[in-house]
């Protein structure tokens, strides 16, 4: 064969390559379309699942329904997505945590989200903070922090999940700062929040979203965001001190995934479709009064950024050795 043959050759087997990559992306969706949320219905992450689904529908042509599917922490809404087909017919929104936390945490987890889930793109932040009851003394996070410090083995903060973010931003932050408090996990926000207004714990460590209607209402007061930077919205809470003097952060993502396998071409789809909802301006309302932000990340970029993480958490485990038996 000569050079040229074979250069010819190769031409057509690109140019096929493409047009079936083309094909591929052109055929999504060929049917209705199902945002899988890992939680209970009227939480956060399932309204946005819920604005997702509008947004989406006449963009794409088809029907997108929201379908929550709850148990083992997130994992039986992802084990749904992963078992389906690979044409991006399902999709699953959920906290990054439950890609780059529970692989860690849960030694009997039935999948690797990260082997059996192909990442899209993360949709917003979920940034958290630290509340109180309003009736505390405490004004700020330094003075919270003091507290701990001069009363040890008094304070308990609480979380909505064992072994989630929250659970392990608090535990590295103890063994970090020398401090003596307990973690008290929950299942969920509202229990944690009767049991923190009826003075049962000593502070609560949260997403935003999912407590701001509290501090609204004036029952408890935020005494910072756990992270570097204000929110954009929000510029009059305060953040967290830097880390060398004393700085607690914990830090969330909603992320968008379909079943590994996908291809390329679906995934890039998907991607630009969202992309376009992310910037909607009812859509980036929403985010606005949950205390959001929006995302935009490439599929590459998205990998990237929960592998990262997924390494941070990987190390606090192995310090904390906190585990889900």
């Amino acid at each position: 064969m000569s050079v040229l043959q074979f250069l010819n050759r190769s031409f057509i087997v690109s140019l096929s390559c493409l047009a079936a990559s083309v094909s591929f992306a052109a055929d999504w969706p060929n049917g209705p379309v199902r945002i899988v949320v890992p939680f209970t219905a009227g939480g956060s992450t399932d309204i946005v699942g819920r604005m997702l689904a509008k947004k989406l529908a006449p963009a794409i042509g088809q029907s997108v329904v929201v379908e929550n599917i709850t148990g083992g922490g997130s994992v039986v809404g992802m084990q749904s997505v992963a078992n389906g087909t690979s044409d991006g017919s399902s999709l699953v929104l959920t906290g990054g945590g439950s890609l780059t936390v529970m692989r860690h945490t849960n030694r009997n987890i039935a999948m690797d989200p990260f082997v059996a889930l192909t990442p899209v793109t993360l949709i917003n932040t979920l940034p958290h903070w630290i509340v109180v009851r309003a009736d505390r003394p405490e004004k700020s996070f330094g003075e919270f922090l003091d507290y701990i410090r001069k009363n040890p083995g008094k304070a308990s903060i609480s979380v909505n999940a064992f072994g989630g973010t929250a659970h392990l931003g608090l535990a590295s932050w103890a063994k970090e700062n020398n401090l003596d408090f307990t973690v008290v996990p929950y299942r969920g926000s509202p229990a944690a929040m009767l049991d923190l207004m009826g003075g049962t714990t000593t502070a609560h460590v949260d997403v935003v979203g999912s407590t701001m209607s509290f501090v609204n209402a004036g029952k408890v007061k935020s005494l910072a965001l756990l992270q570097e930077s204000a929110l954009v919205d929000y510029p009059k809470i305060p953040v967290a001190p830097p880390k060398d003097q004393g700085g607690l952060f914990v830090r969330g993502d909603h992320v968008v995934a379909v079943k590994a396998g996908t291809p390329p071409a679906i995934v890039n789809r998907i991607h630009e479709e969202l992309r376009k909802v992310i910037y909607d301006r009812e859509f980036l309302d929403l985010l606005k009064g949950f205390g959001y932000e929006p995302l935009n990340m490439t599929p590459a970029d998205t990998r990237k950024s929960l592998e990262r993480d997924s390494d941070r958490y990987k190390e606090i485990v192995r310090i904390t050795k906190i585990t889900i038996e």
